[in-house]
């Protein structure tokens, strides 16, 4: 069997659509304890993980960075990722996924002018890789441990412990954003946002053919350029985006509500029934009636 596959629901402003904890706290706590795939998305939150046991595949405009047993990694906010779990090797690892405002409070404070905003600029790296043998990542993978610890236990008080926490680590890379790093991605670019920019037009226009033409016209670039861009940022093409974008959405109807299968597979942009159902088992490794079926007994 495939790894699962975990659709990730994009807004219309191109952004991941989950509230990750709450207006008042703003931080969520995630466990990954077998093999899942995450597709391409981006949120404002920053995010750091830590591995506890096998590897993990992170997919980024950089690259394919695996992180094993005791490694991490922070994401800076608006940074694209996704990730692949060998299901020979499957991962276990805690994710934290906050927003800046649960350190900063608001704009005008002296935390997001003297320090958070140095890692929101355009120049500021896109993320970290976090080894568990190199000298000063140690102290930051230990913070992330604990804040994660913290907020699956959820001890009284554990939010200011938290906060106290996230409030160092940022502060560790604001004194830390110019060491020199072979694994400390580069700063957004021009073409990051351009990516962006067609990924949105791809997510609002899925359910209708879409041709590379017209992707690249949108872009206000040449077909072979839009080529180069996908596959040098997202190690993909635009349809096979496309496809998986479908696919994530999808997923989503099939958990959320009663429609046929007949009716999602029209819905999400697929020519046929059956072509939906081969492309929903190459990806996710089982067809759509037992997607529904498995996602409804979890």
């Amino acid at each position: 069997m495939k790894p699962a596959f975990t659709p990730v629901v994009i807004a219309v402003n191109g952004q991941e659509i989950k509230q990750h904890g709450t207006s008042e706290f703003p931080c969520a706590f995630y466990s990954v304890f077998h093999g899942s795939q995450v597709p391409w998305h981006w949120h404002d939150e920053f995010e750091c993980a830590v591995v506890h046991h096998g590897s993990i595949c992170y997919n980024t405009p950089q690259g394919r960075i695996v992180l094993n047993a005791g490694d991490g990694i922070f994401l800076n906010s608006g940074t694209l990722h996704g990730t692949d779990i060998s299901v020979e090797n499957t991962c276990q690892k805690s994710d934290l996924v906050f927003h800046g405002r649960l350190i900063y409070g608001t704009e005008d404070s002296v935390f997001y002018k003297k320090y958070i905003r140095r890692l929101l600029e355009p120049d500021a790296p896109q993320m970290l890789v976090l080894r568990k043998n190199a000298a000063w990542h140690g102290e930051l993978l230990e913070k992330i441990k604990k804040a994660a610890r913290l907020c699956q236990n959820k001890p009284e008080g554990y939010e200011f412990s938290v906060r106290s926490l996230l409030s160092e680590l940022l502060f560790d890379l604001y004194c830390y954003s110019e060491a020199p790093s072979n694994e400390s991605c580069p700063p957004n670019s021009s073409e990051h946002e351009r990516i962006k920019q067609m990924l949105l037009y791809l997510q609002e226009n899925y359910a209708h053919p879409v041709t590379v033409a017209e992707l690249a016209a949108h872009a206000s670039i040449c077909e072979r350029e839009c080529l180069r861009c996908f596959k040098n940022m997202l190690q993909l093409s635009p349809i096979q985006y496309l496809i998986r974008y479908r696919i994530a959405r999808a997923c989503a109807l099939l958990r959320e509500g009663d429609m046929s299968v007949l009716e999602i597979s029209s819905r999400c942009g697929f020519e046929s029934p059956s072509y939906f159902t081969k492309t929903f088992r190459k990806v996710t490794g089982c067809t759509p009636t037992e997607y529904r079926s498995n996602s409804r007994r979890q």
